[in-house]
């Protein structure tokens, strides 16, 4: 069966910017950014992204890390996963679980685009430190990977 969707697949993460309506673009994630995003033909996803270059824990425990060092892993870090679905130039992550516990079992609706091998995901107009404005990121579509 040929699926036709052309979100199926792995995405890499370019770039995250919040384009404000008093013109300031933000890189709350910094400019340098990387991150998976995954759309199943099965109606499933999983997306992520982080900062680059995050701080190691000093322990290698991952839960015997300090409240410094997990405050600063949760606020480098963004994810989440469940079902998808489009209307027309949107598209609804049904999230399942997420790292931001107030977005799990919620919808979190995106406008989409795609052009060429690039995909652009936006918000609806949100409000960041209370200036209204769109978060903007662009992921680029990856060559399969063969696990033979």
């Amino acid at each position: 069966m040929e699926n036709n969707n052309p979100l199926v697949g792995t995405w890499n993460l370019l770039s995250v910017e919040l384009r404000l309506q008093d013109g300031t673009t933000k890189h709350p994630w910094g400019k340098e950014v990387t991150g998976q995003l995954i759309y199943g033909s099965d109606g499933f996803m999983a997306g992520s992204f982080m900062q680059k270059d995050r701080s190691l824990f000093e322990a290698a425990d991952v839960m015997a890390g300090t409240m410094p060092e997990f405050a600063a892993a949760m606020k480098s870090y963004v994810g989440y996963a469940g079902p998808y679905s489009l209307q027309d130039d949107r598209i609804i992550h049904h999230a399942e679980v997420s790292l931001f516990p107030n977005w799990t079992g919620t919808d979190i609706d995106r406008f989409f685009a795609i052009q060429s091998n690039k995909l652009t995901l936006s918000t609806p107009l949100l409000v960041f430190d209370g200036i209204p404005g769109s978060a903007v990121l662009v992921w680029e579509k990856r060559t399969p990977h063969s696990v033979y």
